[in-house]
């Protein structure tokens, strides 16, 4: 069975009658309410006194219920939080909805529990969500604006109340024979909405009369254009005018200062190269084919309306027009640059690799000779002053093969006999006690540090 098919039959199985007995019935009045979106609404229906116990439900929200065979109070479900509220006798109960939404549109029933512990439900109670709803109509100047609503409301107001700009405007129509609004000058011009009250937010949507595009204008794309002869150059362009007004004449023309403009197409210099793409209502682009160095200059749309009213756009565009020869001397110039930069940025981008290893292999070198090339200075042993060396340095063995090792470095004056028996010596010790005088190391005095 269909998920249509199962609602139904249970409907039909909870709302058989509006009559428990012959003489106990239920009836709900009105069964159809209309009602503005955002306005409050109220169902009521009455019973006997043999009620036990009553509350509202909707079929719409079945998915919600934890049984679809037993309904829920419609106050307990989240789509109605805040919304809605009951209020019941031992005769008659009535539901508010406020704040009225679309999706509230649908079918209520009031379930009624009798003191037997019997259930039964109502009838169906209809409500529509409505809206204020306006339309627009032109005839030439005119422009003729209708108000009505989605529903006949079942509440009926009195009157249909018009704004314009937000503002009330002090004009009405009857609610069950509304007078449209009629308006046919550009001091008309704004954005009109229409409502029930005059005092209400519950309006309409606004419409524009003789706003958009309220005022004569000429906008143009390219202020500048510059072109190379013989080519075919475009003027796009835009403009615009009153809804009401209907352009009966529009064209370019060449601008010469105190000179009556007359229409391109016209003028001898550019006959049969102008072409008109635009049209009467929104488009005024133009294109001037096989250009010449004498077309530069400026050139501006003009158009006029049934009512006889004239615009210029003004400044228009000018139009610059070279030669083919300096086009080309233009072109070569252009590649010669381009050229040059190329060539510069190749050159940079294979020197900046030479450079960085250049650099490395300078700095690898100078970390080779200070590892290779030690300094004197540091050596411990050679590094002392012979004057004041003492004979127990007699027992080192030589530090290095160079010339500058352990013996050699010795100063002869200083030194004892016991460096005969060193092996390798390049000097003997006699030659060295007949080179150097005699000195007396009993009673030498060692300098105070």
């Amino acid at each position: 069975m269909s998920p249509e098919c199962g609602t139904l039959s249970l409907i039909t199985l909870l709302c058989v009658s509006g009559r428990l007995s012959e003489s106990v019935s239920v009836s709900c009045s009105p069964q159809t309410v209309c009602a503005l979106r955002g306005s409050e609404v109220e169902l009521t229906c009455s019973y006997p006194k043999t009620i036990k116990t009553v509350f509202w439900f909707s079929f719409k929200q079945t998915a919600k219920w934890r049984n679809e065979k037993h309904p829920e109070d419609l106050t307990l479900d989240s789509d109605y939080t805040g919304r809605v509220s009951t209020e019941s006798t031992n005769s008659k109960s009535t539901l508010t909805i406020r704040e009225l939404r679309e999706r509230d549109s649908g079918e209520y029933h009031l379930m009624v529990i009798t003191e037997q512990g019997q259930n039964y439900c109502s009838p169906a109670v209809t409500v529509t969500a409505a809206d204020v709803q306006l339309k627009m109509t032109q005839s030439g100047q005119t422009v003729t604006l209708t108000c009505s609503t989605s529903c006949s409301l079942t509440s009926k107001p009195d009157y249909y109340f018009w704004y314009k700009n937000s503002v009330y405007i002090n004009k009405y129509t009857p609610y069950s024979m509304p007078q449209p609004l009629v308006l046919s000058s550009r001091a008309d011009a704004g954005s009109y909405s229409c409502s029930t009250s005059d005092r209400s937010t519950l309006r309409s949507s606004a419409v524009d009369v003789f706003k958009e595009d309220s005022e004569m204008n000429v906008s143009y794309t390219d202020r500048q254009i510059d072109a190379v002869e013989g080519l075919s150059v475009d003027f796009l362009c835009t403009y615009s005018h009153p809804k009401a007004e209907r352009v009966n004449k529009a064209f370019w023309f060449y601008f010469r200062p105190e000179v009556e403009s007359e229409e391109l197409s016209e003028e001898g210099q550019f006959a049969g190269r102008v072409e008109f793409n635009g049209d009467k209502e929104r488009n005024c682009t133009l294109r001037l084919r096989d250009v010449r160095e004498r077309d530069s200059g400026e050139y501006r749309f003009q158009f006029s309306t049934q009512s006889g009213e004239t615009f210029t756009g003004s400044p228009g565009v000018t139009l610059k027009v070279t030669g083919a020869e300096g086009s080309e001397q233009s072109s070569v110039l252009t590649l010669v640059t381009v050229g040059v930069v190329v060539f510069l940025a190749i050159i940079l981008i294979t020197a900046v690799p030479w450079v960085c290893c250049m650099i490395r292999r300078k700095r690898g070198a100078e970390r080779d000779t200070d590892i290779q090339t030690p300094d004197p200075a540091d050596h411990t042993y050679t590094a002392l002053n012979p004057k004041y060396r003492t004979s127990d340095y007699d027992t080192l063995q030589p530090l290095t093969d160079s010339p500058s090792d352990t013996y050699t470095a010795l100063n002869p004056e200083t030194m004892c006999s016991d460096y005969d028996t060193l092996t390798g010596v390049k000097v003997s010790h006699s030659e060295l006690q007949r080179r150097a005088p005699a000195v007396d190391y009993e009673n030498l005095q060692r300098p105070s540090p």
